[in-house]
């Protein structure tokens, strides 16, 4: 018996000297690569519960929508549609000065911030406000989108388990990079865009070192809400679409038109979050975001395309249904409803309205195009406009016509996004202005 017992002892004690010697790994390129991994996948499951929890919040607050746009007095959707708004303000108000006291207003300055000057350490609450306040506040119609909040939630989640493994500061940023690669790919299927925009935004250099955690991390996200979330594109393109020569003058035309719009997005959106600051500085700070989305929800009753809960105004756009008027006040009034939200203390962010708003323009842009080109697709401009407002706002060229390549999965567009992207990221860059890409923007 004795004689069975030290043979097992001796066919284990390499197991057990390996387990003895696993935490002197961890700071290796081996662990790293491994603590990536395990972060894609906790990214990937992290994003469906954030996802599921804006679908609930939305789900909550739709009912009294639907309530008051049944009211036979239709003018009374001006008055329900702002209270319902301010209610899910007045929640993520309370959970600001209750919960999430201690925390900032988290977003994705605060993210590169923590990589660049903070050694990558994020509060570990900060993934828990980003799922509860970013889903009242956009589930009740808020004017902010949805995917900045999923990139702190990515983040805080990098930095909490860098800090449990005791990596190295060094280790820790690359970890809060790669949370943030993973919260992109996971949020909108998109593992190479998700990559880049950590690069762009976030990382700011690029490495062997880096780049390979990215990728591991950006993948496993990707595979492990496709795992939830299904595999399918979350926008709908049109089908093949044939671009030639001639084609790319117009397009070039587009790409400097998109960053304009891109300039009047930044331009209008500073200055009405910095109105809104003032005006409610004398405010008890619980009670802003309420105001803030009184505000947004009487944009909402006037515009429904303001909603962030769905993608629907911008595949409308894309497939070349909807109208003029529609299609240019919500370019003009977006950046309002944004500002309303985040400058008054709500959760969300502006990737999303970035996107519809280049949507929207792409759509005017091409529906007048075809009266002077018989056969333009307003739709095409859309999608391709849609991507350069977005390059432009966050100036990322690359991520920004990659990740619209992505979530449509129409390779014939990829060569017409990146074109315009260049554009409008090109004329941003040369006004100088203000970016929503903090890595640029200082």
């Amino acid at each position: 018996m004795n004689n069975r017992i030290d043979r097992i002892r001796k066919a284990l004690q390499p197991v057990s000297s390996g387990l003895k010697r696993l935490p002197r790994y961890r700071h290796t390129e081996y662990g790293l690569i491994l603590s990536c991994a395990l972060l894609g996948i906790t990214v990937g499951f992290a994003v469906y519960v954030f996802h599921a929890g804006v679908s609930l919040s939305e789900s909550f607050f739709h009912r009294f929508f639907v309530a008051a746009e049944s009211n036979p007095l239709s003018i009374l959707r001006f008055l329900f549609f702002p209270l319902i708004t301010a209610f899910g303000g007045l929640l993520v108000g309370i959970l600001n000065q209750t919960v999430f006291k201690e925390i900032g207003q988290e977003n994705l300055a605060a993210v590169h911030r923590a990589v660049k000057e903070e050694e990558g350490v994020i509060h570990e609450r900060a993934s828990a406000k980003a799922i509860l306040a970013a889903a009242l506040s956009i589930g009740s119609g808020g004017g902010a989108g949805r995917e900045a909040p999923t990139v702190v939630l990515g983040a805080s989640i990098g930095s909490t388990l860098g800090r449990i493994l005791r990596l190295k500061s060094d280790q820790l940023r690359v970890l809060c990079g790669a949370g943030t690669a993973a919260a992109i790919s996971g949020i909108f299927n998109a593992p190479l865009a998700g990559v880049l925009f950590a690069v762009e935004t976030v990382v700011g250099g690029l490495s062997v070192q880096s780049f390979i955690p990215l990728v591991i991390s950006s993948v496993m996200a990707t595979a492990t809400s496709r795992l939830f979330l299904g595999d399918r594109p979350i926008l709908i393109t049109p089908g093949l679409v044939t671009i030639t020569l001639e084609d790319y003058a117009f397009l070039a035309l587009a790409g400097l038109a998109s960053g304009g719009v891109a300039i009047y997005f930044l331009k209008a959106y500073a200055w009405s979050a910095r109105r809104v600051q003032l005006t409610l500085s004398g405010v008890a700070p619980y009670l802003r975001p309420a105001i803030g989305g009184l505000g947004a929800g009487f944009l909402v009753a006037l515009l429904p395309t303001m909603l962030e809960t769905t993608y629907e105004p911008v595949n409308s756009a894309i497939l070349g249904s909807g109208t003029l008027v529609v299609a240019v006040m919500t370019v003009l009034l977006k950046p309002l409803s944004t500002a309303l939200t985040l400058g008054s203390g709500g959760a969300g962010g502006t990737f999303a309205p970035a996107m519809k708003v280049g949507a929207m323009f792409g759509f005017a842009f091409g529906y007048v195009l075809q009266y002077f080109i018989p056969g333009t697709s307003p739709g095409v401009y859309a999608l391709v406009c849609c991507g350069a407002v977005l390059a432009g706002t966050y100036r990322m060229p690359l991520a920004g016509g990659l990740l619209l390549f992505e979530i449509s999965r129409n390779y014939g567009l990829i060569l017409p996004l990146m074109f315009v992207s260049v554009f409008a990221t090109f004329l941003v860059h040369r006004s100088g202005i203000r970016t929503f890409n903090p890595s640029v923007s200082r």
